[in-house]
C-alpha cells in the first residue's frame, strides 16, 4: 500500500489526529521527495487547490444553472454582499475573476438589474459597486444552494479539519502577498 493510500484511508477523529497522519513537509518537496515534479505534484497543496477549486466550480455551475446565474456573477454577489462599495479592481481580486471578464461580468449584472455601477466621488476613474435589491434577493437564493455543496464537500473531514484549513489557508494567503512584486 502506497504512502498516499495509507493517507487517505486512516480512520481521523479530529484535525490534530489528521495532521499527525500527514507526511513530513520536507517529503512534499521536489527535494525531499524523489521523482519528477510531475510524479510528486499530486503531494503539493496548490494541487489539491486547484482540484478542488475547480471541481466546486463545476457543481455551483450545474446548481446555479436554474438561477440563471454564473459561477463568475456568484463570486461577484458574494464579494460585493460582503465588501459594498468594492472597486471593480477590489472586486476582481477579492472574487478571483479575470479583469476583463469582470468588466463584462459586471455590465451584465448591471443589465440584470443585480448591482449598480457607481462612481467614486473622490476619484471618478474608479467605479464602486453595491448590490441592489433584487441582486440581494438572489444571493440570498444562492446561498443555500452553495451552503449545500460546501456542506456535502467537507462531509468526510474530521471535527475541526475544516477551521484549520481555513486558517492554514488565510496564512498561504498572507504568504503569497508578502511573496508578491511590489510594483513602484
Amino acid at each position: 500500500m502506497s504512502a498516499e493510500q495509507t493517507h487517505d484511508h486512516l480512520p481521523m477523529a479530529d484535525a490534530a489526529t489528521a495532521v499527525e497522519a500527514l507526511p513530513p513537509q520536507e517529503e512534499l518537496t521536489s527535494e525531499g521527495h524523489p521523482g519528477t515534479p510531475a510524479e510528486v505534484a499530486h503531494s503539493h497543496l496548490f494541487f489539491w487547490i486547484t482540484q478542488v477549486a475547480g471541481r466546486r466550480d463545476r457543481l455551483l455551475a450545474q446548481e446555479f444553472r436554474a438561477f440563471g446565474v454564473r459561477v463568475a456573477e456568484w463570486r461577484v454577489l458574494l464579494s460585493v454582499s460582503i465588501r459594498p462599495g468594492t472597486s471593480l479592481k477590489e472586486t476582481a481580486e477579492y472574487a478571483t475573476v479575470d479583469p476583463t471578464t469582470l468588466t463584462r461580468t459586471v455590465d451584465g449584472m448591471a443589465r440584470s438589474g443585480w448591482l449598480t455601477r457607481n462612481p467614486d466621488p473622490a476619484d471618478l476613474r474608479i467605479t464602486r459597486l453595491e448590490l441592489t435589491d433584487t441582486g440581494r434577493d438572489l444571493l440570498g437564493r444562492l446561498w443555500p444552494v452553495a451552503e449545500r455543496v460546501n456542506l456535502q464537500a467537507c462531509a468526510g473531514l474530521p471535527d475541526g479539519a475544516a477551521q484549520l484549513m481555513c486558517h492554514g489557508l488565510r496564512e498561504v494567503l498572507r504568504g503569497l502577498e508578502k511573496a508578491a512584486p511590489t510594483h513602484r
